[in-house]
């Protein structure tokens, strides 16, 4: 599992940045790599990572199952949702982990929103089942325009996708719109010093530290903003090793 403490033990500190987070590990370390076939330019893997199109896309999807195993099921945890909730996931890819959430509580709905065409139509396949017994739905839609009533959702959760936001304040006043009062809105996200030692990251991706999520999360009002910092396995990335880390940054309306 992961290399630092459990989400439910793990302190954080809203402005210091995991120790281990430039760590670079051997290369005779067994670990995942991502994108291995390296048939991507950098550029060509940030466009697709951003908006998943065609066969490429669907590959791409693979792989994000891969990069985001841990960030994906750590911010689940994180969200810990509560019995009868609802909630709503923001590019939520090809949806392989939702399965997991969903036995976090008893009698959960999810709905998950995706930018990509190729995506949602991944997530319907993969979660046919799921689909057909009525615990989930998905939407292709955009953060700028979201097709719910106003305070829909117990909670909100979005992993990896704020770097792409266009607008990130008006982006997150819409999430705050769609939130019910007392709903937990979850962002789970790589640091811009991460995020700087990865080629494909140069193009297209708006970076953060955790002040500046924190500081966006109360421009719209939210309460009791916190973060916490889950370090992951090992993934290599162009021939090089990286230690991984997520970091989640919450807070309730």
């Amino acid at each position: 599992m992961y290399g630092g403490k459990s989400s439910d033990s793990l302190p954080y500190n809203c402005y210091t940045q995991s120790l281990h987070l430039r760590n670079r590990l051997s290369k005779n370390t067994m670990t995942e790599k991502f994108n291995p076939d390296n048939d991507l330019t950098p550029k060509e893997l940030a466009k697709q990572l951003r908006l998943p199109e065609g066969e490429t896309g669907k590959q791409i999807g693979l792989q994000m199952n891969k990069g985001n195993k841990h960030i994906c099921l750590n911010s689940y945890k994180v969200l810990n949702p509560k019995n009868g909730d609802h909630i709503l996931e923001i590019g939520m890819g090809n949806g392989f982990f939702i399965k997991d959430l969903l036995l976090m509580a008893t009698g959960l709905k999810y709905t998950g929103v995706d930018f990509s065409a190729t995506m949602i139509h991944e997530a319907n396949l993969i979660n046919k089942e799921l689909i057909d017994a009525g615990h989930i739905q998905f939407k292709q839609a955009s953060i700028e325009k979201l097709p719910f009533n106003d305070s829909s959702f117990d909670s909100i959760t979005t992993t990896n996708t704020l770097y792409f936001w266009p607008q990130p304040v008006q982006n997150a006043q819409e999430l705050l719109r769609v939130l019910k009062p007392n709903g937990k809105l979850l962002i789970a996200y790589r640091s811009k010093n991460f995020m700087d030692q990865i080629e494909f990251s140069k193009h297209g991706f708006e970076k953060y530290e955790i002040q500046d999520v924190e500081s966006l999360l109360r421009e719209i009002g939210l309460k009791q903003i916190n973060t916490q910092i889950i370090e992951e396995p090992a993934l290599e990335f162009d021939g090089e090793v990286i230690q991984m880390e997520g970091i989640y940054t919450a807070g309730i309306k």
